[in-house]
This record gives structure tokens, C-alpha cells and sequence, in this order.
């Protein structure tokens, strides 16, 4: 289904649900050219598959609340 832009601004949250609940994608259109898709996402697992992949992996080295470089060792032309 095909939708231009100014449609999809007046009905955004009723056209949401729709495609929430038909799970049927609508591409909308800008001066009759595509310029986006709104698809339906599946929601099985609401957890980041990245979230605690690489434990231990990193260390902390000094303090973090301090700049990494001394500001007076800049030059400035």
C-alpha cells in the first residue's frame, strides 16, 4: 500500500496500528516517489543481542573523570 506524505501526517497513530495489526508494510510518498516504509516488527526477544556479549573484555586505565590531554600542551597557530 502506497500513502503520501501529507496523508501519513494527518492519520500517523491510526495508520501505526494498522500496519501494527495487519503486519502489511505502507511505503509513503513525497511528490509521488517513494521516500520511505513503515513495516511491522517482530517482538520476540525485547533484550539487545550485543547487551554482555564481551564481558571482561575492556579495562579502565586511569581516571575517567579526567581530560586525556592537557589542555597546555596544545599548540595554537
Amino acid at each position: 500500500m502506497q500513502i503520501n506524505a501529507v496523508e501519513f501526517r494527518a492519520n500517523c497513530f491510526q495508520i501505526l496500528d494498522q500496519v501494527r495489526t495487519t503486519h502489511k508494510e505502507i511505503i509513503i510518498t513525497k511528490r509521488g516517489k517513494p521516500i520511505a516504509k513503515i513495516v511491522h516488527i517482530e517482538q520476540k526477544d525485547c533484550q539487545d543481542p550485543l547487551l554482555g556479549a564481551l564481558p571482561d573484555s575492556g579495562r579502565t586505565v586511569g581516571d575517567l573523570t579526567q581530560p586525556l590531554i592537557n589542555a597546555d600542551d596544545w599548540e595554537i597557530d
